[in-house]
């Protein structure tokens, strides 16, 4: 068992409008998406948070569950309330549509992150952070930028001056996940059956 002084954040605030159900409940090989999730950040976290826009959304899921600080900011915004009630110093943040998260991924990126403030995969230019991990020093500048109307993960990374940003690229991350299936989401309903697929299981109809 691995444990780090880090919080690992639950991201559940999302509509979920493509998928037509709440992507946190749905089932990939026969469990829910979250409980796969939490399985992983219980061998890696000391602290676990749910963040989600309305309260009560995941009180069942057993693990401390808070709401937006600023309603209706996306992603960024539940970074921001992950950042500001962590007791750690350093969070890990996941979307809930992550099937296949493992802990020698988020490890990799966690074994960098007491030298930067952000530590995001990079595939091909293509940037995951909704699986990444954030310092601390990131709230105030998440908050001006939220003041500002900005809400913009990707573009907020790539854009905000002040803060250090270690892009984490393909052939490290590779060593430990070949297919990169820890970085697989699922934002329709044809994702959700390949995730099925790829655990070895067709859900019912």
């Amino acid at each position: 068992m691995y444990q780090f002084d880090m919080t690992g954040v639950i991201l559940t605030g999302g509509k979920s409008s493509r998928m037509g159900q709440d992507k946190a409940l749905v089932q990939v090989g026969g469990v829910p998406v979250y409980s796969r999730i939490i399985d992983v950040f219980e061998l890696v976290f000391d602290e676990i948070l749910i963040i989600t826009d309305r309260q009560g959304r995941h009180a069942d899921i057993g693990y401390k569950e808070v709401t937006d600080i600023i309603p209706n900011c996306g992603p960024l915004g539940g970074i921001y309330t992950g950042l500001h009630y962590a007791k750690s110093d350093q969070i890990f943040v996941a979307s809930c549509d992550l099937p296949f998260i493992n802990s020698p991924v988020i490890e990799i990126l966690m074994a960098e992150a007491g030298n930067y403030d952000i530590v995001v995969p990079d595939i091909d230019g293509r940037l995951h952070p909704l699986h990444a991990t954030y310092s601390k020093r990131c709230a105030p500048y998440i908050r001006k930028w939220l003041d500002n109307g900005l809400f913009n993960i990707t573009k907020f990374i790539n854009d905000v001056e002040g803060l250090s940003v270690r892009k984490i690229q393909m052939p490290e991350l590779i060593t430990k996940d070949p297919e990169l299936r820890s970085l697989f989401n699922m934002n329709t309903q044809e994702d959700w059956l390949e995730a099925n697929k790829a655990a070895g299981k067709t859900p019912s109809p």
